[in-house]
């Protein structure tokens, strides 16, 4: 195997090398450029790119990367754009998705809509254009596999998933360990400036407030689900109001430094 290149860039570029002359050429060619990863830095940060490849559904098509902030806390982050980029980017507003990897959602458990949400998203994507960036590292709010013990908290006592990690993790600022700030870098260095307007899919104020902070414009667009499960009922109402608490502190955290 041929070493890793990396380019400096000032934006990412997405791939234009398309099927001119023989297939066996074509192969070449995106062998050649797989070995190579842009890195753009955005205020100081090096973001790495993966490579480009497309992912197909019945009704559609994503462009399918990754990227990482060198050094960063939440690893690949992965992009899922439709149609294209440079549409996207041109249009000047689009939806998003920051979405948290749900491994126990896509392995089939009902007691959260993760996966629902995400499929969701996919389905406005090829409606109506927009992108998607999916974090594996965030699973369980930023717990990781300590989730596990959370679901088997939440299966012996019945409690909501709320209640659980916050007698687990030893407080309400710790339900939440997230950050967004990396998917922010990740968005400029893909060439969304300051400005742009997303219709981002959420009714976490932690999403929100990283976007605008970074200099974008957002409005919000909260993906419901319909799954017909106890035990997600109980944990939506939980971390509804969770949420809601998360966003009224922070508005008057807010107030607070304008004075």
């Amino acid at each position: 195997m041929e070493n890793i290149k990396y380019i400096k860039k000032e934006k990412y570029i997405p791939s234009d090398l398309k099927l001119m002359k023989s297939k066996f050429s074509f192969i070449d060619n995106i062998r050649k450029e797989s070995f190579f990863r842009q890195t753009i830095k955005i205020h100081n940060k090096n973001i790495i790119f993966g490579i480009e490849g497309p992912i197909i559904f019945n009704n559609g098509k994503f462009w399918l990367n990754y990227a990482y902030v060198e050094n960063g806390k939440w690893g690949k982050h992965w992009i899922l754009v439709s149609p294209n980029l440079d549409k996207i980017i041109k249009r000047g507003e689009c939806f998003i998705r920051l979405d948290s990897g749900c491994l126990s959602s896509l392995l089939g458990d009902n007691t959260c809509d993760c996966l629902a949400q995400l499929r969701t998203a996919e389905e406005i994507l090829i409606e109506r254009g927009g992108i998607i960036i999916h974090i594996p590292e965030q699973d369980g709010r930023g717990w990781k596999e300590y989730k596990m013990a959370n679901q088997r908290i939440m299966h012996e006592t019945n409690l909501d998933t709320i209640t659980v990690a916050r007698e687990f993790y030893g407080g309400e600022d710790k339900i939440d360990i997230r950050t967004f700030d990396e998917s922010a870098l990740i968005l400029k260095s893909l060439g969304f400036t300051m400005g742009y307007n997303f219709n981002i899919g959420t009714k976490n104020p932690k999403k929100v407030n990283a976007l605008l902070e970074a200099g974008f414009n957002v409005s919000t667009q909260p993906i419901e689900t319909n799954i017909p499960s106890k035990n997600l009922l109980k944990n939506l109402k939980a971390k509804d109001k969770f949420f809601h608490k998360q966003e009224k502190t922070h508005a008057r955290n807010k107030e607070r430094q304008m004075v």
